[in-house]
């Protein structure tokens, strides 16, 4: 549903894929791949998945560092961790951070500082019957 209504809307089908927790089986990012995706890691967390104060969000975002990619929410609007990214935004771009979407990051952050997707091992016995 997602990534046709990202099509929908913008005339270009999703290139990345990143789960809701950011936390794959090696299952999961084989279905990912055969879908033609890419899996979209992230190096910081910036709001604790929304739930943090615009201070401390503000805050986290401040500690970013050339080539992170951030991971921040501004889709709680009965939440103050939006005002905090916006604030931190702000902030990084007042200190001369220029901000770019994966694919133009990638072929200008040296693959160490790239975020990894974390594996996480299958669960004890068999799984599910499909």
């Amino acid at each position: 549903g997602g990534a046709r209504a990202i099509a929908a809307a913008t005339g270009r089908s999703p290139t990345w894929f990143r789960g809701a927790a950011a936390l794959y089986t090696t299952d999961s990012l084989a279905i990912v791949r055969a879908a033609g995706m890419k899996v979209a890691g992230y190096s910081l967390g910036a709001d604790g998945g929304g739930v943090l104060g615009a201070d401390e969000t503000a805050r986290r975002l401040a500690a970013a560092r050339d080539g992170d990619v951030v991971l921040a929410h501004v889709n709680h609007p009965a939440r103050s961790a939006g005002a905090g990214v916006a604030a931190g935004i702000l902030a990084l771009r007042d200190q001369g951070f220029r901000f770019v979407g994966l694919e133009d990051a990638i072929g200008s952050v040296a693959p160490a500082r790239l975020p990894r997707p974390r594996v996480r091992p299958p669960p004890d016995g068999p799984g599910p019957a499909m």
